[in-house]
């Protein structure tokens, strides 16, 4: 019986470990987020603006909707 739970001892400590280790990197991704350098900029990059408009007016080419 005892040779039986010696058998058992290194995937228990393995599972252990990595139990420890999935609670540590949970408490990590979802504990309270603390202010990064990322924060510190104020500009409006959400691209709400829209894409510039360029000088060149006119629809596309026949070549590009696939004619000729």
């Amino acid at each position: 019986m005892l040779s039986d739970l010696a058998a058992l001892t290194p995937p228990a400590v393995v599972c252990v470990a990595f139990l420890i280790g999935v609670g540590i990197f949970l408490r990590h991704q979802l504990g309270p987020k603390q202010e990064s350098a990322e924060d510190e900029y104020t500009d409006d990059i959400s691209g709400d603006s829209g894409i510039p408009h360029t000088e060149r007016s006119g629809s596309a080419t026949s070549h590009d909707r696939g004619e000729g």
